[in-house]
């Protein structure tokens, strides 16, 4: 069995419990990018590797999954490879050797596997390719760190997601020509894959240019993710830590554009002053890019203090260009994504954190009946059991798309985040589990513990009551946002409580 190095340091879990921040053993190789707090950065491996990068992961991957690309890796690891866009001068948890599970004894050449982009589409206007490549599509799975990989993006396409992004790439390490092992970890897709965005962070407009090149033919467009508000964007100076730095920007953009066949999009965040925000647009619209998807909040909304999206200048931005305006932030529920529509006028609306908890958020989210059935049996009136979505998360997997242990374990606690608590015990022996079989294993059990409950219950998933802060009460089993607590009591200044006006997942 071949071995990897992994590393894992997820903010949910050690803020959770210890048990479940640990070195884990992998099941693939998948993506990375925005999830915790509002579209941001949880602090995993990847993101650890966005500031000094370790590649010890050059192992021999054994893959034969069909259609999917995830090139082969050599066995010889090497020593640390410091590529990073600003070195961190923190400490790096130590990497721990750990199995891959092999699907087959065979390898493959996967970038043969998948048809190539024959048409160049850099030279469309962005409605031209808004219409034509991404098909007018409302409905976008945002980047999300360990979270929107492979199973996770063809789950969210099942359920109504219309354009998916791969997690962000550190640009400068996924385009290094002298190691491979980072681009081989991260970067997987299959023919069914599409539209897809593939999201790079960049300081520098060759680094952009060279990773992009290398998945143009693969890819719907390439996007610069100018948003990250966290604080390794900050020491690797990418994200919104360029927003003061316009000459560079525009030059990373507009290289790029007039040297892709691909479009260029761009993912961004406002500021306090409206017209500072709207030329903010302007400009990178002059630059080249596509489509903005834009994020209502300001950089330094992050964490405790995310506070309100700030749908008015999502507005004002749609009204002051000429490309499709994406809108980012303030989704609890699906009845949100068509509000949230109505009020911007955005072209689409992206859902980030709120997706990781109720993967179905996208479904007939679109119709303004709330109670239109669904197209999936699962589905109720914008509801599903969390143990049938984790069960069908999990069969994606069993079913040939290679995914990290890590990264399932993240998804499956929060999946079950307002069960787990009521089942300490299979909390933990969630935490422990090593392996797809584990963790079926689990679901099983924890389906199995609620039936009583769920037999007795008298909640009528077509009559949802609302409680005093706006939130709908939803019994734990099904999946629903996760709301932070802290936005239902009276301010210090004895204000009223922010409640529902809060987006507490995005």
């Amino acid at each position: 069995m071949a071995i990897k190095h992994s590393l894992e340091v997820d903010k949910e879990f050690v803020q959770n419990k210890k048990a479940e921040t640990q070195f884990s053993s992998s099941n693939s190789i998948v993506f990375c990018e925005n999830s915790k707090e509002d579209n941001n950065h949880s602090i995993t491996s990847n993101e650890m590797l966005h500031s000094e990068y370790t590649d010890s992961t050059n192992s021999n991957y054994e893959n034969s999954i069909k259609n999917i690309t995830t090139p082969q890796v050599s066995t010889q690891n090497t020593k640390k490879d410091e590529i990073s866009l600003e070195k961190s001068t923190d400490t790096i948890e130590a990497l721990s050797k750990v199995d891959m599970i092999p699907l087959s004894n065979s390898t493959v050449d996967s970038t043969s596997l998948i048809q190539k982009n024959n048409t160049n589409t850099s030279q469309l206007t962005g409605y031209e390719f808004f219409n034509s490549i991404l098909k007018s599509s409302k409905l976008f799975l945002a980047p999300m760190v360990d979270q929107s990989e492979l199973a996770w993006r063809i789950l969210s396409r099942r359920y109504g997601a219309q354009v998916c992004f791969t997690p962000m790439f550190h640009a400068k390490m996924f385009s290094n020509k002298e190691n491979r092992g980072y681009f081989n970890e991260m970067w997987q897709t299959n023919e069914q894959d599409r539209p897809l965005i593939v999201q790079f962070c960049a300081n520098d407009p060759e680094h952009f240019l060279e990773a992009a090149k290398l998945v143009e033919d693969h890819a719907d467009a390439v996007d610069i993710n100018l948003g990250c508000p966290q604080h390794i964007a900050k020491r690797g100076k990418y994200g919104a830590f360029l927003m003061d730095e316009w000459d560079l920007i525009y030059k990373i953009v507009n290289t790029a554009s007039k040297n892709l066949k691909i479009p260029v999009t761009a993912k961004i965040r406002v500021y306090k002053e409206l017209e500072k925000t709207i030329e903010y647009a302007k400009m990178l619209e002059r630059a080249g890019a596509k489509i903005l998807t834009v994020h209502g909040r300001l950089a330094e909304q992050k964490g405790h203090k995310t506070g309100l999206v700030d749908w008015s200048k999502i507005k004002a931005i749609k009204e002051s260009v000429n490309i499709p305006v994406i809108s980012n932030g303030g989704i609890l529920y699906r009845e949100d994504i068509l509000s949230c529509l109505k009020e911007t006028k955005a072209d689409g609306v992206m859902v980030a954190e709120t997706s990781l908890y109720n993967p179905i958020i996208f479904d007939s989210s679109l119709n303004a009946d709330e109670s239109i059935s669904s197209s999936n049996s699962l589905c109720i009136n914008g509801l599903v059991k969390n143990f049938d979505i984790a069960n069908e998360y999990l069969d994606i997997i069993k079913g040939g798309v290679e995914t990290k242990i890590s990264y399932v374990r993240s998804h499956l606690f929060k999946i079950f985040k307002p069960s787990l608590p009521n089942y300490p015990d299979l909390r933990s022996e969630l935490a422990a589990s090593k392996s797809i079989e584990d963790f079926s294993n689990v679901v099983d059990k924890l389906k199995l513990a609620m039936q009583p409950e769920i037999e007795s219950s008298k909640f009528d998933p077509y009559n949802i009551e609302i409680d005093e802060f706006g939130y709908k009460i939803i019994p734990h089993w099904y999946c629903q946002p996760s709301i932070r607590k802290e936005y239902n009591k009276v301010t210090s200044s004895g204000d009223k409580p922010l409640g529902r006006n809060v987006v507490n997942a995005e």
